[in-house]
């Protein structure tokens, strides 16, 4: 795509309007297959748009099943936006977890925000445009009361609009703060369907777990599972995901028996009573159904690292199943877990992971190869994958919707949110939202921990397809 720029004369709201534009629309596209990193199959995208600051966008999708969506807006820039572009910053605020149980995906989720903060403001400079935006950015160690305590001092500051928390448990316990304050919040990562909260002004650049949990339930019954053995963290995210999941293996398969949920809570560090229920539950389900036919799934982060370490020591036949481990999308690609001390563990269960799944775009593939080899990439590609790049579109589309709303007002932007999402393609595919500002669901990938001469690895195994709700192995991946 070419970048616009500021013809000698312009106005600032022409400019403006010139680069939501530009930026939402671009070229027709056709882009290419990317197995490696994950990626789907084939997509196309065309779109076509009338005027310049003004005028109608239409936005056609096509996607790998040749499903299509199409939405058509009119939108007007603000005049009041001529100020945007004479100059200024606008800070945003970054909430990731750094060093908590979910400080994988948090670094990359960082790096990934950092990347994109320099990409718009390099945008924004080409296009003539004299604005620039910042990020304050927080560890809020996947505690609540610190991200409450962090989303508080930015409203003092004057930020408007927020990039995360990650986890589902902060988002719900800081929402109401957000709501109240008009501060929106766009979480990469939060999931549970007990915030599918339409006219909030929390957006969540993930589907809800509705999908992932009839996901998960699909491999747990394509692996030949006649009974599963449910552990989650005791959280918003576990309990909302294993409830979605065991919901959906009752609906496809009524004879299935359920072990637990066995749910431990989120500060644990000695599993060991978890590790014996669990093994009082294979001994019983084996009873029941055969040893040969009892799964385990576990909704966790990357606590799941000390879980099995311990059930090595604790109760290693629980690490010897027939069916291997299932997880989710708080373990998948997450790299403490396939990491030289862990990965021996999670290689032997296998740990077949759900992760929503990054539509194959040449943007990725841009990305991927201008960042090859630097100490960035290995954090985004450290903590999964999906997330970590949706750190960087939840930039774009922060900075995008102050620029449609013509101002850094939170309810301005939450009113706009929804439309630029619809009209904007980012690394991990088209945005657009559910009228619960949840991202409109699509296939998962599901990944898997191997090892190869003392060094593990996630790789991809598998996906599960939205439309037809099935798993297709790739050769030699399938559970066995």
């Amino acid at each position: 795509m070419k970048t616009p720029l500021k013809k000698r004369g312009a106005s600032s709201a022409t400019v403006i309007g010139s680069l939501i534009v530009g930026l939402l629309i671009g070229a027709g596209v056709v882009y290419v297959a990317a197995p490696s990193i994950g990626l789907s199959s084939t997509n196309t995208i065309t779109k076509t748009a009338t005027g310049a600051g003004s005028g109608t966008v239409t936005t056609t999708v096509t996607g790998p099943s040749g499903a299509t969506v199409t939405s058509t807006i009119t939108s007007t820039v603000n005049s009041g936006g001529s100020g945007l572009c004479n100059g200024g910053t606008i800070t945003l605020g970054l909430l990731n977890d750094l060093s908590g149980g979910l400080s994988a995906q948090g670094q990359g989720d960082l790096a990934a925000e950092q990347l994109a903060i320099q990409d718009v403001n390099t945008y924004l400079t080409s296009a003539g445009c004299s604005l620039q935006f910042a990020a304050n950015s927080q560890d809020y160690k996947l505690d609540t009361p610190t991200a409450l305590s962090q989303l508080t001092a930015f409203h003092a500051a004057g930020i408007q609009v927020v990039i995360g928390p990650l986890n589902s448990g902060t988002a719900a316990g800081i929402l109401s703060y957000a709501d109240s304050n008009h501060i929106v919040l766009i979480s990469p990562s939060s999931t549970s369907a007990a915030l599918n909260i339409p006219n909030d002004y929390l957006f969540r650049t993930a589907p809800n777990d509705a999908a992932q949990g009839q996901a998960d339930a699909r491999e747990l019954i394509q692996a030949g599972a006649k009974a599963v053995i449910v552990v989650n963290r005791d959280d918003t995210y576990g309990d909302g995901l294993a409830n979605a999941t065991i919901a959906s293996l009752k609906q496809d398969d009524p004879s299935i028996i359920i072990g637990g949920p066995t749910k431990y809570d989120v500060a644990t560090t000695d599993f060991s009573s978890v590790i014996t229920a669990m093994g009082s539950e294979w001994t019983q389900l084996s009873s029941q159904v055969g040893a040969a036919n009892v799964a385990i799934y576990a909704v966790s982060f990357q606590e799941l690292g000390t879980l099995v370490q311990q059930a090595n020591t604790q109760n290693a036949a629980l690490l010897n199943t027939t069916i291997p481990w299932f997880g989710s999308d708080g373990e998948a690609q997450n790299s403490l877990l396939s990491n030289s001390t862990v990965g021996q563990y999670t290689s032997q269960v296998g740990l077949y992971s759900t992760l929503f799944n990054v539509v194959n775009n040449s943007k990725t593939l841009d990305f991927f190869q201008a960042h090859k080899g630097t100490p960035q990439l290995a954090a985004i590609t450290g903590g999964g994958v999906f997330y970590t790049l949706e750190g960087y579109d939840d930039v774009w589309l922060a900075a995008l919707s102050i620029l449609s709303a013509g101002a850094n007002n939170g309810a301005s932007v939450q009113a706009i949110l929804p439309t630029v999402a619809a009209n904007f393609y980012g690394l991990t595919g088209w945005e657009g939202l559910q009228p619960s500002g949840d991202r409109i669901p699509g296939s998962y990938n599901v990944w898997k921990v191997v090892g190869s001469g003392g060094t593990y690895s996630w790789i991809l195994a598998g996906t599960w397809d939205f439309n037809t709700d099935e798993v297709t192995w790739l050769p030699g991946q399938a559970p066995a």
